[in-house]
């Protein structure tokens, strides 16, 4: 048997999607360069947006026209965020959710055997324990690590408690395996990932994401710790003074603000305010001396007037981020939001869309052209046309032209450039 794994979506998809191909492989399945020459053709679904389901459906029927005999497989959000998927999606062979991923092989098995169509989506929001698939090794020099599951905030704009349930984390002790595992097959860096990491251990009281960082920190030959995203409320003193010394935790901080306006930070559930979050920023940047910091913002949420996004989209200058990822928002079915009044039309979030990215384009660059002259780490991990590319600690691309072949090796780089959103340097 052949499979292959189209992913949609966040890196817990991508984990899962690993995971999957891991199980598929260790029951003696192979996994296909291409789908359109594979026996089982899995799309592994993103729904956090209109256009996300949009691109799931696109990409199974794409599937099926590419490859008419391959069994093709929909898992993941989409099928809890659309009741009518199995409908709208006759090409799908087995459609099943979130709590269904450990199984597909066994329910591919069983489709073999009768032919039958395969539709199994449990109710995710009684889901008590986290799944205990594990990805292994996927890429050359990094490995991403799954230890939570789940959120409880149920944000006004956001349907994800509702394809993911409620929060659910991975024992430590299994957590510290993992790593260790990962370590073993080669991967210098591991990227903690959750749908609300900081709420690690919450559900439990047991442990936090502060004693695993601290538990991670002393596995010998594990150089790099990178958190995938986190909550500003996450950022305390008591945390950080915990953290702050945590010697091989990358000085890069994903810090969702969605809204530097405090009116829709409130219609949008966010339990904070701009100030607040401001000080998160500031305290990071105390503690660890250069860090990069970045973000989301959603752009044209109902009720946002003209002066709400000027509000937000200063604000966003005024943190100077490294990096900013801006969305314009997008109604979810079921959401307290998709039913407010006052909605901004599609283009003016578009547009809006477009300021916010060209206002934080200066500030992006000004924080990498401030590297200029430093000697920085980087983790290579490409090469093409005799230029190695790869990534500081603050998730900063950097390319290195070079004859010597340092694919998957951490050296220290002297920054000597940025031009047009590259950063070029030397080996050190």
């Amino acid at each position: 048997m052949t499979f292959y794994v189209y992913t949609l979506g966040c890196k817990v998809n991508h984990y899962e999607s690993g995971a999957i191909a891991k199980e598929f492989e260790k029951n003696g399945a192979f996994e296909a360069k291409d789908g359109k020459t594979c026996d089982v053709y899995i799309v592994n679904t993103c729904a956090v947006t209109e256009e996300s389901v949009r691109k799931s459906k696109q990409a199974v029927r794409r599937a099926k026209r590419n490859n008419p005999s391959a069994v093709t497989v929909v898992c993941g959000c989409a099928p809890h965020s659309d009741v009518s998927l199995a409908e709208s999606l006759p090409e799908a062979d087995i459609i099943v959710g979130n709590s269904e991923k450990s199984r597909l092989f066994e329910l591919v098995c069983e489709f073999f055997k009768t032919g039958e169509r395969i539709v199994e989506i449990g109710d995710i929001s009684k889901e008590k324990k986290i799944d205990m698939l594990k990805a292994g090794k996927r890429e050359k020099t990094r490995g991403v690590l799954k230890i939570q599951d789940g959120c409880n905030n149920f944000c006004s704009y956001c349907v994800i408690p509702f394809t993911r349930g409620r929060i659910r984390s991975k024992d430590i002790e299994s957590a510290v395996d993992e790593a260790k595992e990962l370590v073993c097959e080669g991967c210098k860096e591991i990227v903690l990932t959750g749908i609300h990491l900081d709420n690690y251990g919450m559900e439990t009281g047991k442990f936090d994401l502060c004693s695993l960082l601290l538990r991670l920190d002393a596995i010998e030959g594990l150089e790099r710790v990178r958190l995938s995203s986190l909550e500003p409320v996450f950022i305390t003193e008591e945390n950080v003074n915990k953290i702050k010394n945590v010697k091989n935790l990358c000085r890069h901080f994903h810090l969702s603000l969605q809204s530097g306006c405090e009116k829709t930070l409130r219609a949008m559930n966010r339990h904070y305010t701009p100030e607040e979050f401001l000080s998160a920023v500031e305290l990071l940047r105390r503690t660890f001396d250069g860090c990069s910091v970045t973000t989301d913002i959603i752009t044209g949420f109902p009720g946002e007037t003209d002066e709400d996004f000027c509000i937000s989209l200063e604000f966003a200058k005024k943190v100077g981020f490294s990096k900013v990822h801006v969305f314009p928002y997008s109604e979810r079915k079921g959401t307290v939001a998709a039913a407010m009044e006052n909605r901004v039309p599609k283009e003016i979030r578009e547009e809006r869309c477009k300021k916010i990215i060209a206002a934080c384009a200066e500030g992006e660059e000004n924080y990498r052209k401030e590297l200029i002259g430093k000697v920085k780490s980087v983790l290579f991990e490409t090469e093409e046309n005799g230029f190695y590319s790869g990534y500081t600690e603050e998730y900063v691309e950097v390319r290195v032209k070079t004859d010597k072949n340092i694919s998957s090796l951490i050296l220290p780089v002297k920054i000597t450039d940025v031009c047009k959103n590259v950063t070029t340097g030397v080996l050190a």
